[in-house]
C-alpha cells in the first residue's frame, strides 16, 4: 500500500506499471508527458548505433567485425572503404545511365518471370491469392536482379528462408535486447547465412572473381549485378569482414 501511495505521489492518476506476460515484463505508459519523452528517446539512437544494432542483432555480423561498423579508433582506413562500399557505390550503380540499366536488367527478368507464369495474351491465369503472388514474383525478380540465377542453384530454398525471415523479423526495433529478436528469424536468418556463403565461395570467392570493368555487363548471371559485385569486392579487401560478414551484408542488401 505504501507503494501504491508513493506512486501516486509521484505519478498522479497515470502513474506507469508491469504487466507480466510469459518471462517478459511490459511497461504500460499512460501519462502524456511519459509517452512524449519514450517516443523521443528513439530520436537519440545516432544512424551508427542503428546501422550496427541491424547488423549485429537482426543480421547476425561476426562479433570480430562489430567494432569495424561502430566505428571505433584505429580503423579509420577500413571505415573509410565500409562507408565507399555503402554510400558511393549505392549512388554510383542507383542513378543515372547505370540506374537505367538496372532497371532495363530487372524489367527483363520481370518480364520473362511473368511469362513462365503463363501470363499470355489472350488467355486468363487464375490467381488465388494476388498478394501472395506478386509478393513472390516481385521478391524473387529483386533477388535475381540482384544475385544472378546462380543463387537459387547453389541454395534452392533462399526464397522460402528469405519470406520466413521477413515476416519474423518484422517487429523489431532497435533498442530492444538480443532475446526479443524471435527464434524463427534467427533460424531462418542462419539458413540464408550459410546458403549465401555457400554462393559466394562458388561465384566471388577470389580476388579476383568480380566482373566489374567497364566493358563488362551489368549482370550476370552467376555472380549478379555488376553493383554487388563491386560491393562484394570492395568489402573483401577489409580483413575483418570474412565470409560470413561478407553474408550478412548481401542480406542486408536483400531486406533493405
Amino acid at each position: 500500500m505504501r507503494a501504491l501511495k508513493k506512486d501516486r505521489q509521484d505519478y498522479g492518476e497515470f502513474g506507469p506499471f508491469f504487466v507480466n506476460a510469459g518471462p517478459q515484463s511490459f511497461l504500460i505508459v499512460r501519462d502524456p508527458k511519459h509517452v512524449d519523452k519514450v517516443c523521443n528517446a528513439s530520436r537519440q539512437i545516432t544512424p551508427t548505433a542503428f546501422h550496427l544494432e541491424l547488423f549485429d542483432k537482426v543480421y547476425g555480423l561476426p562479433a570480430a567485425a562489430l567494432n569495424l561498423y561502430a566505428g571505433k579508433a584505429g580503423l579509420e582506413a577500413d571505415i573509410k572503404d565500409l562507408q565507399y562500399a555503402h554510400v558511393a557505390l549505392t549512388e554510383k550503380h542507383f542513378t543515372g545511365a547505370m540506374l537505367l540499366n538496372n532497371a532495363e536488367t530487372y524489367v527483363s527478368i520481370l518480364s520473362q518471370n511473368l511469362h513462365d507464369k503463363m501470363f499470355q495474351v489472350g488467355s486468363w491465369t487464375q490467381i488465388e491469392d494476388t498478394w501472395a503472388f506478386f509478393r513472390q514474383v516481385v521478391t524473387r525478380c529483386i533477388l535475381v536482379s540482384i544475385f544472378g540465377l546462380d543463387l537459387f542453384k547453389q541454395y534452392p530454398n533462399v526464397m522460402k528462408d528469405y519470406l520466413e525471415f521477413s515476416d519474423t523479423i518484422e517487429g523489431f526495433v532497435p533498442g530492444l535486447p538480443r532475446y526479443w529478436v524471435p527464434g524463427a528469424a534467427i533460424q531462418a536468418r542462419d539458413r540464408l547465412l550459410l546458403g549465401i556463403q555457400k554462393w559466394l565461395r562458388a561465384n566471388l570467392g577470389g580476388s579476383e572473381s568480380a566482373r566489374i570493368a567497364d566493358e563488362d555487363p551489368t549482370w550476370d548471371a552467376m555472380k549478379g549485378s555488376k553493383f554487388f559485385q563491386e560491393r562484394n569486392h570492395v568489402l573483401s579487401n577489409i580483413d575483418v569482414l570474412d565470409m560470413k560478414a561478407r553474408a550478412t551484408e548481401a542480406l542486408s542488401i536483400m531486406h533493405e
